[in-house]
């Protein structure tokens, strides 16, 4: 008995002694800045649009305001994110920095009014076979680093490295920092090629993700729209200026609402932020925001004219609106007093465009025609803006000689062989020389109109061309015409009646019918079709069905077939 008391008194102080030299080995293991790097580590947590968890994973600190270093994967998808620190303090993710799929590196900023705790990211590369740390997970029980060695270094993009160590790691530890001896970030755990086992562990270079950034043109970035947080704007206003003119069209409207609030306290003297949320605000049917904004812009610009400017194209567009209910005095006559403000600061010729667009639209033609000759005879002489002089005209209820004589001059803006825009000339053109009965003339602008409009053209345009052909005796050209009208759209029954009218015009009754026939078919109650094949076949010495389809179109309701069969029975009558 007092032999096993001696046994077991002598085993606790081993045991004891055993757990005190595994804490001082412990604690051996940790170089003397682990405690103060250990706090710029962070757990994060990502979630998709709905709130719903999407993926956790390690992170850190490389800044004091709060920006930090993670792995793409652990950020795609998600719309928003929040950090935890090793004291239990949380930070909500509130921009994306930088990312790149390729290298799996994200850099972001979480909100914090206080300096976080963060890596200082060396400058230097490392060097082979130098012997690093790779810090623990921040979630890890046991908070000691492993010793390893940077086996192998490898350059890309010129100045950044990649490296390859001596340890086996699994995927907990992706994103931990690999520190060097004297506690300075090298580089940062990439995530395992297997992740059911351990495998060599592999790094990229912190300078890589502190390098990451947001341009002008990141609104189109994939990389970047594939992660649903708001991205941080350049620092460069006209490279963020860039970026929020390139977001409006790709992002939804509360983050583009973000990026604008955000441009205004980055830049609160850029009076175009002020202009650009007030459109923002109008087009969601936010007045008094908008007003505010306007009011601000006009306050903050140096340059009122543009302001003015700004505004009158904003109140223009607004009252083009069916949907617009008047707010105070917001309406086209006010757009039109803005534009006189601005052309009163400053006599430029986009701005006398904006003046003759709203007197158009009050309907003042005259006067909008004067502003559109004036800008003749400036540097924004276009065919448009004879075309627009010429719609005034039109509106005007000029005689077509004078319009025609505007049209010719925006066709000669341009010269042969025509480009695309010139194809809008050519069709007013065409279309006022139908009206004059010059068709032949016409049907020349049209087939100008078809060369530069080929692939965008439909049936409608071969009909209305076979038209015209028709009344100038072209009378094969019509035939094509109709024949590419009816191969686009098949079941149009009025392509098939006009076929059947250009065959009835040079005597080809026999084809005419089968037209004929064809688009009473496709539309049993079309009474053109009945008509049509009536009137063939009393031409075509088949009286009786003649009279027969011209009573059926009669009984449908159709007074020329009702006319026609009068004829053709009277005359008959009289023949008899």
């Amino acid at each position: 008995m007092n032999t096993d008391r001696i046994k077991l008194q002598m085993k606790r102080p081993i045991a004891l002694a055993c757990i005190l030299a595994a804490a001082l080995f412990a604690q051996a293991q940790n170089p003397k800045w682990f405690k103060k790097a250990r706090k710029a580590q962070i757990s994060i947590i990502t979630f998709d649009e709905n709130g719903q968890h999407l993926k956790s994973g390690n992170g850190f600190f490389i800044s004091e305001d709060g920006t930090a270093l993670a792995n793409y994967q652990l950020f795609e998808d998600a719309a928003s994110a929040k950090a935890v620190d090793n004291d239990g303090k949380e930070y909500q993710v509130n921009s994306i920095m930088g990312a790149n799929s390729l290298y799996d590196v994200v850099k972001f900023k979480v909100v914090t009014e206080k300096k976080t705790n963060a890596l200082s990211v060396s400058e230097r590369a490392g060097a082979e076979s130098e012997h690093v740390y790779i810090m623990p997970y921040p979630t890890s029980e046991k908070a000691i680093c492993l010793n390893d060695t940077l086996k192998k270094i490898q350059k890309f993009n010129e100045q950044y490295h990649y490296y390859s160590l001596g340890r086996e790691i699994n995927e907990h530890y992706t994103n931990c920092p690999v520190m060097s001896d004297e506690g300075e970030l090298l580089g940062m755990i990439q995530q395992p090629a297997n992740s059911q086992s351990k495998t060599k562990a592999y790094a990229i270079s912190a300078n890589y993700g502190q390098s990451l950034s947001v341009n002008s043109l990141s609104a189109t970035n994939s990389d970047l729209n594939a992660i649903k947080i708001p991205k941080a704007l350049p620092d460069d206003e006209n490279e963020a200026s860039t970026f929020i003119y390139m977001a409006s069209g790709s992002s939804d409207s509360t983050t583009y609402q973000q990026y604008l609030d955000e441009f205004i306290q980055k830049f609160p003297s850029n009076n175009n932020a002020y202009t650009q949320r007030a459109d923002f605000y109008l087009a969601h049917g936010n007045y008094s925001k908008a007003e505010e904004d306007i009011n601000a812009a006009l306050e903050h610009s140096p340059n009122k004219a543009e302001v003015y400017y700004t505004i009158s194209k904003m109140l223009y567009g607004l009252n083009l609106r069916k949907d617009y209910n008047v707010y105070k005095d917001w309406n086209m006559e006010k757009a039109g007093q803005m534009i006189d403000e601005a052309i009163n600061l400053n006599h430029l010729p986009v701005y006398t465009f904006q003046a003759g667009q709203i007197c158009y639209a009050l309907k003042e033609y005259e006067k909008a025609f004067n502003l559109f000759i004036e800008l003749t005879h400036t540097n924004m002489r276009s065919a448009d803006m004879f075309l627009y002089a010429a719609q005034c005209k039109t509106m005007l209820k000029a005689d077509t000689a004078s319009i025609l004589a505007l049209q010719d001059s925006a066709v000669a803006c341009f010269t042969k062989p025509y480009i695309k825009e010139a194809a809008p000339a050519l069709m007013a053109r065409a279309n006022t020389k139908l009206a004059m009965e010059r068709y032949r003339e016409a049907v020349i602008d049209l087939n100008e109109y078809e060369k530069l409009m080929r692939n965008e053209l439909n049936a409608n345009f071969y009909y209305l061309r076979e038209q015209a052909e028709m009344k100038g005796r072209l009378y094969q050209q019509a035939i094509d015409d109709i024949d590419r009208a009816i191969r686009m759209e098949p079941k149009e029954p009025l392509y098939h009646a006009e076929r059947a009218v250009v065959y009835y015009t040079i005597g080809e009754f026999a084809e005419a019918i089968k037209s004929a026939q064809k688009a009473t078919e496709l539309a049993p109650d079309y009474t053109d079709g009945y008509r049509i094949l009536g009137i063939c076949q009393i031409y075509n010495k088949e009286r009786e069905k003649g009279i027969a389809n011209l009573q059926k179109a009669a009984d449908l309701g159709d007074n020329t077939a009702r006319e026609v069969l009068k004829q053709e029975i009277f005359q008959n009558a009289e023949q008899k």
